[in-house]
């Protein structure tokens, strides 16, 4: 079943190494908190921003999670050295979440998906059910930061080592106005390709209404 929803914000951010346009001095004021932020976090704070959106439902995405506090904990493992706290806190996959909640001390709900390629389709139609059964506008946001050591040994999936996509949704009955069509965005992690497909053909568009499967 498919229901209509009002897009009213997009935003996204890529870079191939490192984003270096996140404004996190201004956005995060608190040195104690900002130097804690992980790269996802600091996408996401700034993905949050261009959306206007601070308190409310939120669903959160992502593939691979926190790449370099895994790679921290591994490689402390493997040197047979103390695992860092603060490492093993920002390992867990809704550290990005976390962090924008305790910035805008937001208590409202928040989802964390990982779902492979198939990670902004999830959250997509969870965000849609959110919206649904709440009857609120919901931030989406999908993230990857792959930007450490020796990543290219492995990485066959993206160009952008970081990349981050979001919007917002409210429920409507409006007649949608946007075709989502499925694109091939090369260069980027398929887990964000679905929700790239809505940004990209809602983007510079006035009062886009898309229908989202539930």
């Amino acid at each position: 079943m498919k229901m209509n929803f009002k897009v009213n914000a997009v935003a996204k951010v890529y870079a191939k190494e490192k984003c270096d346009n996140l404004d996190e001095k201004r956005l995060v004021p608190k040195m104690m908190l900002r130097r804690r932020l992980t790269r996802s976090a600091k996408m996401m704070i700034y993905l949050s921003n261009q959306c206007h959106f601070g308190d409310g439902p939120v669903v959160y995405g992502s593939a691979y999670g926190e790449m370099q506090a895994t790679a921290d904990i591994v490689g402390a493992i493997a040197s047979d050295q103390p695992i860092s706290p603060t490492a093993f806190q920002n390992s867990v996959y809704n550290t990005a979440a976390s962090y924008f909640s305790l910035l805008y001390g937001n208590r409202h709900e928040i989802l964390t998906i990982s779902s492979g390629n198939d990670t902004s389709s999830n959250v997509l139609q969870t965000a849609a059910l959110q919206a649904m059964s709440m009857n609120k506008e919901v931030l989406l946001v999908c993230t990857e930061a792959l930007n450490i050591p020796n990543i290219n040994e492995v990485n066959t999936c993206t160009d952008y080592l970081e990349a981050g996509v979001a919007l917002t949704i409210t429920p409507t009955d409006e007649i949608p106005n946007i075709t989502i069509e499925k694109n091939d965005h090369a260069g980027f992690a398929p887990s964000l390709w679905d929700m790239l497909d809505v940004v990209d053909a809602c983007e510079g568009q006035g009062d886009p209404v898309i229908a989202l499967e539930l």
